[in-house]
């Protein structure tokens, strides 16, 4: 039985095992011709474009048509024009026409008077009395007659000629007017059409183009997937030859133990048919005898054995009293009696023998039936047993298929994500661009030496930053744990983005910088996004970059981990940042939590069923943004502002001039800044006395009053403007000194640069009328302008009046005048291309 049962097992995996290759043979073959189809069906599509392309210029071609019959439409309105002016002269030909009939008017007048003349004379050849009188009325009619005649041929004239100059006139305007309309109108369309033609005949162009290159790097890519599928078809050709000349072996062992068990099976088969016949048959004969027994009980009216054989116990009783009775007294009818009794118990001994006997065979055939019920349902049990034990083999095939399955789907998986982070960690920069940094020197870099070589190299440059502008720019980035981004607002051209460029070139910061597009509306925008129709992840530049920041120098990769590095987000409010710049944002605030070189990391989706890659934002990448001032840009919201360090660049009140353009290059970079020098510049720890006191209470009156508009400021605002002052370089080189009046002043001044960056952004939206007015913001003003800390005011009388007049109704600080009134202000920046 157990050779048995294993045979079948061994045959079964040997066939699964065989049908499992069969399959991969069958999925490789379908994979090959899969790959086939499409490669044919990219060709296809290869064709679509060439074809689109073509009716593209097509059309483009229609549209020059179309233009030109354009162009030939206005030639003819034109024409049209000429030949309404010929109309308004041939206009100017009928009042002349006009003029001529009143002329003849005026003769016909002439002729009445004349025929008054001639009756004059008639009358004089009459009575004289008469002709006196006649004459006298003649007279005094032709007196009336010219008078009235002049007087009409004046008015008639002046009115004619009035109102055909006044509807002519008009005419002509109207006509002139309705001519330039239409010329300005037809020229403009013209013009308008011309550019959108230029502009779409360029960008047709310019897609066509890059059309022409995706299908270059198409044709690249079929070629070496051709010759990749190539060596894939020999592969799967040896592979199939060898898998061919195994499936042939195993097929035919396969066939022969099939052959061997099916043989076995047959045999086991007919034995079990006729030993289930033979049982059959028997228990056909005790079925009879059952039914035998059945009429016998019957016979016996239904008594069981047992109580018959009570009866004949009773029976033997009473013919053994009878039999003594009878010895006792011997009776006719007494041995009569017992005669009749021993008959009867003798033939009821017979037949109880007779029935013990057949009982005693039913019961035998009854447990032989009952065996062979027990061996058929054994047989039945293990043929259930053999069809699970097949169910469950097939089940665990299945299963392994499966898991095979998912094993090469995850292996898979595993190849593309390790492709895809290779695309991310492919360096931004290479060693000549960003240079080798060396280790910091002994004793370290004086950092307000290092900050006055990057102004005066500026100035040699060609531009001009005010010192308070570049030190609060240093100073912000310095405390980017607590305020992680710093904005430079101002308007167009003041150098905002010269100052982060030029700080980095002559400073030696890597620099990366990356213009914020209108249309980013989340963070895939800026890092890159899984591109599912070439099933590649495309990594922006900025990803790259942090990567690399991220990474240590190698001899095979330029990795920038020791060099501190600054990212400039040009025109950040193109977009609002809270969509592309808020994961972000938070992200780098949890710098705080940790010490030493380890940061929080930022997850980059990569692709469905494939695990993010783990972006680390180190302390070594400072972030700024520049920020325009004008109607194409967004607010920023409440959570970047208090997040983030402004400043505000001041209106030019005088322009420089620049005379030559200096470029930027190897020979003017600053020797390349390690991390360890930036960091021990960093204040972590805040070392203030007593003198941090006046500036704490002056910002919780300032809170105070805040309170009467529902603003408040938090924690964070104090503790970042705390640590800005504690970072501020002069404040830093006071306290080395040990000068505490030069400490006061440094004070002052880096807590009135905190005035402008954080708190009076805070301010922004209070209504300007009414009780805020009153409670709120002029009690702010007065603290700020008139009291100041220790008796010393803040130079942001200008920059609070304006912030009030300019908003509409709403406090809006949007100015950097107090700069002006600085000791140490220099002039305003050369304006440049932000």
């Amino acid at each position: 039985m157990t050779t048995d049962d294993e045979r079948p097992a061994e045959h079964r995996e040997t066939t699964e095992d065989a049908a499992a290759r069969t399959v991969e043979m069958e999925r490789l073959a379908g994979e090959l011709e899969r790959k086939r189809v499409e490669l044919d069906q990219r060709e296809v599509s290869v064709s679509l474009l060439e074809n689109d392309a073509l009716e593209r210029e097509a059309d483009l071609a229609k549209r020059d048509a179309a233009l030109a019959e354009r162009a030939a439409d206005l030639v003819k309105r034109d024409a049209d024009l000429v030949a309404r002016d010929t109309d308004l002269v041939k206009r100017d030909a009928d009042l002349v026409t006009r003029d001529a009939t009143l002329a003849e008017r005026a003769a016909d007048l002439l002729k009445r008077e004349a025929d008054v003349g001639e009756r004059e004379t008639v009358a004089n050849g009459g009575f004289a009395q008469q002709r006196v009188e006649l004459a006298a009325e003649l007279g005094k009619q032709r007196d009336d007659t010219q008078r009235d005649l002049l007087t009409w041929q004046v008015t008639r004239r002046a009115d004619a000629d009035a109102e055909l100059d006044a509807h002519i006139q008009r005419r002509l305007a109207d006509l002139a007017a309705e001519v330039d309309a239409e010329r300005a109108n037809a020229r403009a369309r013209i013009a308008d059409e011309r550019a959108t033609s230029e502009q779409e005949l360029a960008a047709e162009k310019e897609r066509h183009k890059l059309l022409a290159q995706a299908v270059e790097k198409k044709d690249g890519e079929l070629s070496a997937k051709e010759d990749h599928l190539a060596g894939k078809d020999q592969e799967l050709e040896f592979r199939e030859s060898h898998l061919q000349e195994r499936w042939e072996t195993v097929e035919d062992e396969a066939e022969r133990r099939t052959a061997e068990r099916v043989q076995s099976f047959a045999a086991r088969e007919q034995q079990v048919v006729a030993e289930t016949e033979r049982l059959r048959s028997e228990l056909r004969a005790q079925w009879d005898l059952v039914s035998a027994f059945d009429d016998l009980s019957r016979q016996l009216g239904g008594r069981p054995a047992e109580v018959v054989l009570e009866d004949l116990r009773v029976k033997a009783a009473e013919i053994a009293r009878l039999k003594e009775a009878l010895a006792k007294h011997p009776a006719p009818e007494i041995a009569s009696r017992l005669k009749d009794l021993e008959k009867a118990n003798s033939h009821l001994v017979g037949e109880l023998k007779k029935t013990q006997d057949s009982r005693a065979k039913d019961e035998e055939k009854l447990r032989v039936a009952q065996d062979l019920r027990l061996q058929v349902s054994e047989v039945d049990a293990e043929n259930r047993s053999l069809t699970r034990i097949n169910e469950r083999l097939t089940a665990e095939a299945t299963e392994a298929t499966s898991e095979l399955s998912r094993l090469r789907a995850a292996y898979q998986g595993r190849q593309e994500a390790e492709g895809r982070t290779k695309e991310i960690e492919r360096a931004r920069f290479d060693v000549d661009a960003v240079g080798v940094q060396p280790h910091h020197p002994e004793g370290g870099i004086d950092e307000v030496a290092w900050l006055d070589a990057i102004s005066g190299r500026c100035v040699s440059h060609g531009l001009r930053f005010p010192e308070r502008i570049l030190r609060s720019f240093h100073t912000a980035l310095k405390t980017a744990e607590w305020s992680p981004l710093t904005v430079l607002a101002g308007v167009s051209g003041t150098g905002k983005s010269e100052l982060p460029r030029l700080y980095s070139h002559f400073g030696g910061i890597v620099f990366d910088h990356i213009s914020v597009q209108p249309n980013w509306d989340s963070q895939e925008a800026m890092l890159g996004f899984f591109n599912s129709i070439d099933n590649r992840f495309d990594a922006q530049p900025l990803l790259r970059f942090l990567a690399q920041t991220q990474k240590k120098r190698t001899e095979d990769y330029p990795g920038l981990r020791d060099n501190v590095a600054l990212v400039l987000l040009d025109e950040m409010n193109l977009a609002h940042p809270e969509l592309y710049f808020a994961e972000f944002l938070s992200t780098l605030e949890l710098r705080r939590g940790y010490k030493g070189n380890k940061g929080p990391s930022l997850a980059v989706k990569i692709g469905a069923g494939l695990p993010e890659y783990q972006l680390p934002l180190g302390r070594n990448v400072l972030w700024a943004g520049t920020m325009n001032q004008d109607e194409t840009t967004k607010s920023l919201s409440d959570k970047v502002v208090d997040r983030s360090i402004i400043i505000h660049f001041p209106r030019p009140t005088t322009l420089e001039r620049r005379k030559r353009q200096e470029t930027l290059d190897e020979s003017n970079r600053g020797v390349p800044l390690h991390r360890r020098t930036w960091e021990d510049w960093c204040v972590r720890e805040v070392e203030f006395g007593d003198e941090i006191q006046p500036y704490k209470k002056f910002v919780e009156n300032i809170n105070a009053a805040l309170a009467t508009a529902g603003r408040a400021i938090g924690h964070r605002v104090w503790q970042s403007v705390e640590y800005y002052m504690a970072n501020y370089p002069t404040v830093l080189a006071a306290q080395r000194s040990g000068d505490e009046d030069a400490l006061g002043d440094a004070m002052h001044v880096a807590f009135e640069d905190q005035l402008v960056q954080k708190i009076m952004p805070k301010l922004r939206g209070i209504d300007t009328r009414g009780a805020t007015r009153t409670d709120c913001l002029d009690r702010i003003e007065s603290l700020v302008v008139s009291e100041g800390v220790g008796g010393r005011t803040f130079n942001l009388a200008r920059d609070f009046k304006l912030a009030n007049q300019l908003g509409y109704g709403q406090f809006i600080w949007q100015s950097a005048n107090y700069l002006e009134g600085s000791a140490e202000a220099a002039s305003e920046s050369v304006p440049t291309a932000d």
